[in-house]
Order: C-alpha cells, then structure tokens, then sequence
C-alpha cells in the first residue's frame, strides 16, 4: 500500500520553473519605473514565463504575494487551470485590472515614490525548481506636488518605536497614525508641541504618520517592534 501511493504522488508531481520577467508597459515592454499623476491608480501588469520543463498542473493555486517598500500587502492567485495551457518558452502578462493601491490609497500614505514588488509561489503538486527568479520590482514615483510645511522640523521619534510615538514641533496641527492598509489607528486633534501617542495596542510594522496643519502636510514613517 505504501509503494502504491508513492508512486500514485510520484506520477502527479511536476516541475515548472516560473519567472517573472519583470513590469510591463501597454506594450508588453520590461520597465524599471512606473511614473504616475496624482490622480492614477497604481495597476501595473508583470510578465510571468513557464522555462519548464513542465506545465502547472491544473488544481495548483499560483499567488502573487505584493509589497511596497518591503511591507506586505496581501496576495492575488490564479488557477493552475488558467495557465495549465500556456506552453513551455511563452510569457503571459498578469494584473493591470484592479489597482494595488488607488491614488486616494496613496495619498492616504503620502506616497510620492516607492519599491513595489511582486513574488510568485505555489500550492499544490507543482514544484519550482528555481526560486531566484520569483520576484520582481519597479520603482513607482508619483509625479505630484504636495505643499509641505516644516518637513525637517517635525521629528517622529524614536523609530522604531515600541509602547509610545513622539510627534515634536507639530503644535496645534492634526496627527494622524494609518497602518498599512490604511486604517487610522491614531487620531490628535490640536497635538500639543510635544504629543506623546499611545502605541502599546500597535501591532508591529510600518505606519505612517501624517501631520496636518491647513493645507500643509507632513507625513514620517515610523516601524512599531515588540
């Protein structure tokens, strides 16, 4: 009985060494940077090639894990089903529908220019012989004007941070902590010239956190450690 299923697992095991071949414009061209207005959203299409020596079985699940600035978040999947017909040697362009992040997103976090990277992986029988070649990056800069007001004034300290968040020179503006994903974990209205922020409910990451006073913005990012 054991030979038996070994063999039945042996057959079914495939090998498919997957790459992804880096960012692609409208034209299906490998770029090394992603220039956006201040109103685009970021959805970019990435090339995926199947080097073999075989196809991904059909009831395997490939993810796409995405990060921007080395902060994970979350993952997008296809089907083994939906490339199983993709022959050995030939690309196909993933993303470019549902936007990783939207410009309200990223204005959310300040974002003017950051890494964004995508990294492939498997579940299922399919084995990837090659994994120095899962992952991709292009460099994202949003080409957009931001009124900014004392930006080497304000100071966010320590970072990383633990149980507390120090916000100096912000007097009378509005202090705000957003988590990765966007949530506001902090809110001061009127902060003090020194406003202390309770950090010990935080989870351990990146935050940003973003100082307004008018029209004038400041945002700082800050890691949170346990």
């Amino acid at each position: 009985m054991f030979f038996a299923c070994f063999v039945a697992v042996a057959v079914n095991a495939q090998s498919a060494d997957y790459e992804l071949t880096g960012f692609l414009d409208d034209e299906n061209q490998v770029i090394t940077e992603i220039q956006l207005g201040a109103t685009d959203d970021l959805n970019p299409s990435v090339g995926l090639l199947n080097n073999g020596p075989d196809l991904v079985a059909a009831t395997d699940t490939i993810y796409i894990t995405i990060s921007v600035d080395n902060t994970d978040l979350g993952r997008m999947y296809l089907l083994g089903s939906q490339l199983d017909s993709v022959p050995v040697g030939s690309a196909v362009a993933l993303g470019g529908q549902t936007p990783i992040l939207t410009a309200a997103d990223m204005d959310n976090y300040q974002i003017t220019s950051a890494e964004l990277c995508y990294k492939v992986s498997f579940a299922g029988v399919t084995t990837d012989p090659d994994l120095t070649n899962n992952q991709a990056c292009v460099q994202v800069t949003r080409l957009v004007s931001i009124n900014e007001f004392a930006q080497d004034e304000v100071a966010v300290y320590p970072n990383p941070a633990s149980d507390v968040i120090n916000v100096a020179n912000a007097e009378n503006a509005q202090v705000s902590v957003f988590d990765m994903t966007g949530k506001v974990v902090a809110n001061i209205e009127n902060a003090s010239a020194n406003q202390e922020i309770d950090a010990s409910n935080f989870a351990k990451g990146l935050y940003i956190v973003r100082v307004v006073d008018g029209n004038n913005i400041v945002t700082k990012k800050i890691s949170i450690v346990k």
